[in-house]
C-alpha cells in the first residue's frame, strides 16, 4: 500500500508573493539604521517614488535580492524579527484588521491561517484542534534559499506575534514556536518577544496555543467590523490566488472547522455566505467547476483525519466525534477506506504501509 499523503496537496510556486508595503517598511527600516535604503532598493530593481505609488505585489527575485543586501548592508542576520516585530498591525490591511477585530484568540488564530497568504504567499497555513488546544501550522510555498528563507520566516514569526499581542493585550501565556531553523548564534534576539518556549531544528514552522489561550477575548472584538474585513479578505484571497471557486471552498473547509470547537463543519449555507453568494448559486457554480460541496467536505474530513490520527494522540473515539462521525465504527471503516488501512494500523505504521498479515 503506498504512503498516503499526509502533507497539503500539491501547490504551484507562486510568482507574486508579498505586497510593497513590506518593502516600504523594510527601507524606513534601513534609514534608521543609517543604511543608504535607496541603495539597497536599487539593487533588488526597485525604486522609492514607483514603490509608494505601485501595488503590485514582489516576485520571488525581487525579494531575495532585497533581504540579502539588506541584510548584508546591516550585519544583522536577524532583521526579519526587526522587520516583523515593528510593523504595526496597519500595514497586514484587512487581515490585521480581520485579526485584531475577532471574538477571541482562537477566531484571531484561524483567521490568520486562512487568509495568510493574502500577505504572504510563500507560506499557505492550516489550523488543527489537538488534545491540549490547536496547532497553526506553514506549509512554505517558494524556494527563496536559506538565509533569504531565514529572513522572511522571521518576518512572519514576528509579525504574527504582534499582531496577537495587539489582538488580545498580550503574548499567550502556554505559546510553543517551533522553526525548521538551525538554531542561530544569535538566538538571543528571539527573546524580545516574551515567548519562553522557542524550539528550533524542528520539522515545520508552528504556532501550539493550549485551550485556556485560545479563550482569551480580543481587546478589539467587533463582529460586524471582523464580517466586514473578512469578506475583504475573501476578495483578497481569491484575486491572490486566482483560484476557482471550488479551490476557494476547500481551503475554507480546511481552515474555519472546528472554529467554536464544537467538533462541526461550517454548514453550506454558512460556507456560502463567507463567499458572498446564496447556497443555491453556491450549488450552481461548484457544479461548473466539477465538484460537490460533499465531494470537498469529504476531502477535509480525509485530510484532517489523518493528520489528528498521526500527530496527536487523541482517542480514535473523540476524532470521529471532531469530525462529524457519531458512530466510531463507520469512521474506522471511512478511514480503511480512505487509506487501506485501519486507524490503529496508521499509527502503528506512522502513515506507512501496513504489515502484511
Amino acid at each position: 500500500m503506498p504512503r498516503p499523503d499526509i502533507a497539503h496537496p500539491p501547490l504551484p510556486q507562486p510568482t507574486s508573493l508579498v505586497p510593497p508595503i513590506y518593502a516600504r517598511l523594510l527601507r524606513m527600516l534601513l534609514q534608521h539604521a543609517d543604511v543608504d535604503g535607496d541603495r539597497v532598493l536599487a539593487a533588488a530593481g526597485l525604486d522609492w517614488a514607483t514603490l509608494v505609488t505601485d501595488d503590485k505585489r514582489l516576485g520571488r527575485d525581487t525579494i531575495v535580492r532585497l533581504a540579502e543586501g539588506a541584510m548584508a548592508a546591516t550585519r544583522r542576520p536577524w532583521l526579519g524579527l526587526d522587520l516583523g516585530g515593528g510593523a504595526p498591525v496597519s500595514a497586514h490591511g484587512a487581515l490585521g484588521y480581520a485579526v485584531v477585530t475577532s471574538r477571541d484568540l482562537r477566531e484571531a488564530v484561524t483567521t490568520l491561517a486562512r487568509y495568510g497568504t493574502t500577505r504572504n504567499d510563500a507560506m499557505a497555513w492550516t489550523c488543527v484542534d489537538t488534545a491540549t488546544g490547536m496547532t497553526m501550522q506553514a506549509t512554505e510555498r517558494a524556494d527563496l534559499g536559506a538565509r533569504v528563507r531565514t529572513f522572511v520566516i522571521d518576518t512572519v514569526l514576528s509579525a504574527i506575534l504582534r499582531m496577537l499581542e495587539t489582538a488580545v493585550g498580550q503574548i499567550p501565556a502556554d505559546l510553543r514556536i517551533e522553526l525548521p531553523l538551525a538554531t542561530p548564534a544569535w538566538r538571543e534576539q528571539y527573546q524580545r518577544f516574551g515567548v519562553a518556549d522557542i524550539r528550533f531544528d524542528r520539522p515545520a514552522f508552528a504556532f501550539h496555543f493550549v485551550q485556556r489561550d485560545l479563550a482569551l477575548p480580543c481587546i478589539g472584538a467587533d463582529a460586524k467590523a471582523h464580517a466586514g474585513a473578512c469578506r475583504e479578505c475573501e476578495e483578497a484571497l481569491a484575486e491572490v490566488a486566482g483560484a476557482s471557486l471550488a479551490q476557494r471552498v476547500a481551503g475554507l473547509l480546511a481552515s474555519v472547522a472546528n472554529v467554536s470547537g464544537s467538533g462541526a463543519y461550517p454548514r453550506m449555507a454558512d460556507v456560502a455566505a463567507r463567499c458572498g453568494i446564496s447556497p443555491r448559486t453556491l450549488i450552481r457554480r461548484l457544479h461548473e467547476d466539477g465538484a460537490t460541496f460533499q465531494q470537498l467536505l469529504d476531502a477535509a474530513r480525509k485530510q484532517r483525519a489523518l493528520w489528528m490520527l498521526l500527530h496527536t494522540a487523541e482517542p480514535v473515539e473523540e476524532i470521529a466525534a471532531r469530525l462529524g462521525y457519531a458512530d466510531t465504527s463507520n469512521f474506522s471503516r471511512t478511514v480503511r477506506r480512505w487509506f487501506g488501512a485501519t486507524p490503529r494500523e496508521l499509527r502503528e505504521t506512522g502513515g506507512g504501509p501496513a504489515p502484511a498479515s
